[in-house]
């Protein structure tokens, strides 16, 4: 597992190149209340469990500049000729967006411009009534190619939903240009107010939409629908396609409640043909930590902790 001495641990997400597996992951002083502070910070491990750590690559903007509050969840994916890493940063809490780095190597990186490559807008939602998370729901970017060409796959909201179904995944595609597109979402089944960290992956000939929520996120129906079964963590919705539709057959996280990591954020990897599951665990009274890798296998129309 991955620990930082001193630090809070928030999300990740990784890279594997090669034999090395490059881990981008929030950190923060343990002095400071998490979520309100992170930084970007990178580590390299060959095996998933031993881990070099590399220290801060990426630093909150400095005093006035878009991204100046608090970093949060991102990407990193292999372009033509570098690398790309998305991220999404906060500004008082309430401006949302993403912004773009580069890099030539994974080990040092450079902002990409000086201001935000996406914010929210039509056709997503842009305020948010009776909630304390930030009015526009417009964060966590997963890049992947979709054919030929570059998209951001982002936490967003719906205007046509009831507030507590609302959350979706939205797409923003890079043009010709380099300028990013926003385009209609993903089709997701209607279920919570945010689909927190969204990816999507091909496992074992289904399409599967990975994402993380809590109980709190999800709407009144799927609460009275399923009660207990909905716990902190990581679920999926299936999928025939990439663009969805997506359907929630799974009202469970893909970790079960005896497992001894109940982790968040969780990210799926693919590492020498296997796919595995690695999100963060907190502790108040211990460092928080990435967890050891955990094997996943998709049965039916299931992903779950691999017997």
């Amino acid at each position: 597992m991955l620990v930082d001495r001193g630090k809070h641990l928030g999300d990740s997400w990784y890279l594997v190149h090669g034999a090395t597996i490059h881990c981008y992951y929030l950190v923060c002083p343990d002095t400071v209340e998490r979520h309100t502070a992170w930084d970007i910070a990178h580590a390299t491990s060959r095996d998933l469990e031993t881990w070099t750590l590399h220290g801060v690559v990426v630093e909150r903007g400095a005093p006035g500049a878009w991204d100046e509050g608090c970093l949060a969840t991102g990407s990193v994916i292999r372009t033509s000729d570098r690398y790309l890493m998305a991220y999404s940063a906060l500004k008082d809490s309430v401006d949302v967006a993403t912004g773009l780095a580069v890099s030539d190597d994974l080990m040092e990186w450079q902002r990409l411009g000086d201001g935000p490559a996406t914010k929210a807008g039509r056709p997503y939602a842009m305020n948010r009534s009776g909630t304390d998370r930030p009015p526009p729901n417009w964060r966590d970017p997963f890049l992947r190619y979709d054919g030929p060409d570059l998209v951001q796959l982002i936490a967003a909201s719906r205007s046509d939903r009831p507030e507590d179904a609302s959350g979706t995944v939205g797409v923003v595609r890079q043009d010709e240009a380099g300028i990013w597109q926003r385009e209609p979402p993903l089709e997701v089944e209607a279920v919570a107010r945010e689909l927190e960290c969204p990816q999507v992956r091909h496992i074992d000939g289904k399409w599967f939409l990975i994402f993380s929520a809590f109980p709190a996120l999800f709407s009144d129906e799927i609460r009275g629908r399923y009660g207990r079964q909905l716990r902190l963590g990581t679920y999926t919705m299936v999928g025939e396609s990439p663009h969805g539709p997506f359907r929630f057959e799974q009202p469970e996280p893909i970790v079960p409640a005896d497992h001894p990591d109940q982790l968040y954020a969780g990210q799926v990897l693919n590492v020498g043909g296997r796919v595995y599951l690695v999100g963060t665990v907190w502790r108040d009274d211990a460092p928080d930590y990435l967890n050891t890798p955990i094997p996943l296998e998709r049965i039916g129309n299931r992903l779950e902790v691999a017997s």
